[in-house]
């Protein structure tokens, strides 16, 4: 039963042990820099112990515990240990690094020692005094006690210079004259050091500083902020802590540089006024020197130079009125101190712009600024930045201008020193593109912080579909929305393909290209947000078979070919009929025919000649004939029927053919006055009928 007691006892106690490395490896340690510093009324006797000097009278009880149990020293928690001493205070500090498992709960002591007894333990900082040093770290929340190693100290080969305190810095553009104090006693050398905000500490060389400590420091920029400090050195002895950061401003010069300037010229085509929009860039603030004030803007027509007009803006764009001339163009910045050089250009108000304005322009709010992009058709025309203008709509007197190159289509607008933008805030936002000396004509889009851009999209339709394209239309229409978007795409969907695309307030029709025939596609139109998209329009479409141009290009020919084929035939059947296929006259369907056929009629001495329009009747004894009547001889199918055929037979007249009953009406009416025409000449080729009989 013991040993398995011992067992059980020995397992539990590795098991804590385990867990204690364990939670030990799971705390990071940190590193902090310690200093602690002493005068003589901090420092007291440890009792009996006349060899010491404590801060605390519990530090003897650790001394003693320390002696006793032989603790190790906690050597690598007190690194790069450091320590001077300042003769004009007669005090003593020490700096180092410690590696603690806490930031803060530290509290730090010294213990000072020496081979034989102190006198006096206030007086032992003097310059002439040497003794060992402890360091004790007690942890507040454990109260743990780490103890540093024992440090040999001599004060008069420590001491340091007092920290030095700038009294006064005068400035001019370029110059900073440095006056300073650093105790009473004497000081060798001392050195400055300066800097510009963001960069990196500039030393001025070691010198002798003269009675009066003053310094001067040379090659400045105007206009700019610098932090200053000094630090001294005695003839023996450590140099001086820094003094204090000092802040200063150089003074302004007159600007250096003139402003870059670009123009844009509008016109209208029913006046010879122009208007010139001159817009420039603010200068830098090493070419500036100061704090511009303002620009001066002036102009004139190159044939008329006496008619020059200024103009004095505060801001960074100006807009007069020219005519369609050449005008030269001067711009200059002015601060305080002066005034720049002119920027000159030369404006040709009669020739078009080469430089296009924004495509498409778009607004969201990003938290407490507002995010801006924009679409650029891009030309053989370099755009070698954007200039961005924003003002609020409640005062649009104070514009805010911001650069970006190029090659960037979004920025973000953020207010500046003591402006922000404002949610309740409507802004209007303008971008030019800018190359060279020409700037385009700018796109502008309101916006606000709550909503972002303050337009919404409605009357989505279909404007046009064919077998291989689909057009669609919407309008734009200023509104607030109770969302966000960050932007509007319109999407295409079909069974086997999907066509997408952002679109900006400019565009309000867009069509689709090489689409599918005979094919069903779903067009829409969705927002996207920080939290997801979300439908705004959509419509389903069917591309059909064969467009409205091919269905007439297709059936045009087949009724030209029906047509044609149609008079073909008939063409044909007359042609094949009449030359090929002549139809054979009957006489039995015709009334001359049946009157030639009938034996019962006999000659009587009378010829009649039969003629295709007339028929004559001659006697063979007359010189003269008797045509009574005219008579038509029609052709159908070549059967002759004439209506009526007379013939004139020795002064009477009868008729060559009818039925019984009308040749006894005709014998027994008298014969109508004769009508005597010359006889024709007969024609060699005529044939006689006679007797009923056809001529052999």
């Amino acid at each position: 039963m013991t040993s398995r007691r011992v067992l059980c006892m020995l397992i539990c106690v590795f098991s804590i042990s385990c867990c204690v490395s364990s939670l030990n490896r799971g705390v990071k340690h940190v590193f902090s820099i310690q200093e602690l510093t002493v005068t003589g009324e901090n420092l007291m006797h440890c009792g009996n112990q006349k060899n010491m000097c404590v801060m605390d009278g519990i530090d003897c009880i650790s001394t003693v515990s320390d002696r006793t149990l032989n603790v190790s020293r906690s050597l690598e928690n007190f690194v790069n240990t450091s320590c001077h001493y300042l003769l004009h205070e007669m005090s003593f500090t020490c700096r180092w690094i410690q590696l603690n498992k806490y930031k803060t709960g530290i509290i730090n002591t010294f213990i000072i020692s020496r081979a034989k007894n102190i006198i006096d333990c206030p007086s032992i900082l003097n310059f002439y005094s040497s003794f060992n040093l402890t360091i004790k770290s007690k942890n507040v929340f454990n109260q743990n006690e780490i103890f540093s190693a024992v440090y040999t100290v001599k004060l008069r080969e420590i001491i340091q210079a007092p920290r030095p305190v700038v009294t006064s810095v005068n400035t001019t553009d370029t110059s900073l004259t440095i006056t300073w104090t650093s105790g009473k006693r004497t000081i060798e050398k001392c050195l400055i050091r300066y800097k510009r905000f963001n960069e990196s500490w500039t030393e001025t060389e070691v010198f002798t500083p003269s009675v009066e400590f003053l310094f001067v420091i040379n090659g400045l920029q105007p206009f700019t902020e610098y932090s200053l400090s000094v630090s001294c050195v005695h003839e023996l002895g450590r140099w001086s802590d820094w003094s204090a950061e000092t802040r200063v401003k150089t003074s302004e010069s007159r600007p250096t540089a003139p402003p870059a300037v670009s123009y844009y010229v509008s016109s209208d085509k029913n006046s010879r006024t122009r208007q010139l929009w001159l817009l420039w860039k603010a200068l830098d603030i090493t070419d500036a020197r100061g704090l511009i004030r303002g620009y001066e803007v002036s102009y004139a027509p190159i044939r008329q130079p006496s008619i020059r007009r200024v103009v004095n803006t505060s801001d960074l764009k100006t807009v007069v009125l020219i005519m369609a001339e050449v005008y030269d163009v001067t711009v200059a910045a002015y601060n305080s101190a002066g005034q720049s050089p002119y920027r000159q250009i030369r404006v040709h108000a009669d020739l078009p712009q080469d430089v296009l304005a924004m495509k498409g322009l778009w607004v969201y709010s990003e938290g407490p600024s507002l995010r801006l992009y924009w679409e650029h058709e891009l030309t053989t025309i370099n755009v070698s930045e954007f200039a961005i203008e924003w003002c609020s709509t409640e005062n649009n007197n104070t514009s805010h201008w911001k650069r970006v190159s190029g090659s960037t289509f979004t920025t973000i607008l953020t207010g500046q020193i003591f402006i922000c933008i404002r949610p309740d805030e409507i802004y209007n936002i303008s971008v030019y593109a800018v190359s060279d000396t020409l700037c385009g004509r700018p796109t502008s889009i309101s916006a606000n912080l709550q909503h972002g851009t303050l337009l919404d999209l409605v009357r989505f339709r279909l404007v046009n579909v064919t077998k291989s394209s689909v057009s669609v239309q919407w309008v734009w229409q200023e509104t607030k929305l109770s969302i966000n978007v960050l932007q509007y795409r319109l999407v295409l969907k079909g069974k086997h393909e999907t066509h997408s695309l952002q679109i900006f307030p400019n565009t309000q029709q867009h069509s689709f290209y090489n689409l599918q025939a005979n094919t069903r596609y779903s067009v829409f139109i969705h927002g996207e947000t920080t939290t997801g998209n979300f439908s705004k329009a959509s419509l389903d479409v069917n591309t059909p078979l064969l467009d409205y141009d091919e269905i007439i290009k297709l059936a045009v020919p087949v009724v030209f070919l029906v047509l044609s084929s149609g008079i073909f035939l008939i063409l044909t059947r007359t042609v094949c009929k009449e030359y090929f296929f002549p139809n054979i006259a009957n006489p039995s369907y015709s009334l001359i025919g049946r009157w030639l056929l009938n034996p019962h009629y006999e000659g009587n001495g009378n010829i009649c000649v039969l003629q295709l329009d007339t028929f004559f009747v001659v006697d063979q004894q007359m010189e003269k004939i008797h045509v009574e009547h005219h008579m038509s001889v029609a052709s159908d199918d070549e059967d002759l029927i004439p209506s009526k055929i007379f013939s004139t037979c020795k002064g009477t007249t009868q008729t060559l053919w009818k039925s019984n009953s009308d040749y006894l009406e005709s014998t027994q009416r008298p014969s109508s006055v004769p009508e005597y025409i010359d006889l024709p000449i007969i024609p060699a080729n005529l044939d006689y009928v006679q007797n009923g009989q056809n001529p052999g």
